[in-house]
């Protein structure tokens, strides 16, 4: 009897120490992932700070102009090369000769007389 009571007493010990081991070994494992992700998100922290130095970068307007200058030979319109036209035509009669209409007019002529 006695021998049995002991045998119990060591089973039990035995699994409550499989089971200490098991929950010991899943918080080492999961306290290396907690790092592994902190580092992710460290790196990823680093990754999102350039590219929002990048995007603002890209999207200053005095770089777009000076991009669209150099990359495609925009330059800025002269004095002159802007027509703009009303879209009331109601407002301007058809003799008017310096009404926006009769002007986009004469330029578009010009335009088409050119080889």
């Amino acid at each position: 009897m006695r021998k049995n009571v002991l045998l119990g007493v060591m089973i039990v010990l035995g699994v409550w120490c499989l089971f200490y081991v098991g929950v010991k070994i899943d918080m080492w494992r999961l306290g290396y992932d907690m790092e592994d992700l902190e580092n992710r998100r460290t790196l990823l922290k680093k990754q999102q700070e350039k590219l929002q130095g990048r995007l603002s970068k890209l999207t200053d307007p005095q770089q777009v102009a000076k991009r669209a200058q150099t990359q495609l030979g925009l330059i800025v319109p002269q004095e002159g090369q802007v027509v703009m036209i009303s879209l009331d035509t109601n407002s301007f009669s058809e003799s008017d000769e310096s009404s926006p209409a009769r002007l986009a007019q004469k330029f578009s002529d010009t335009l088409m007389g050119l080889p």
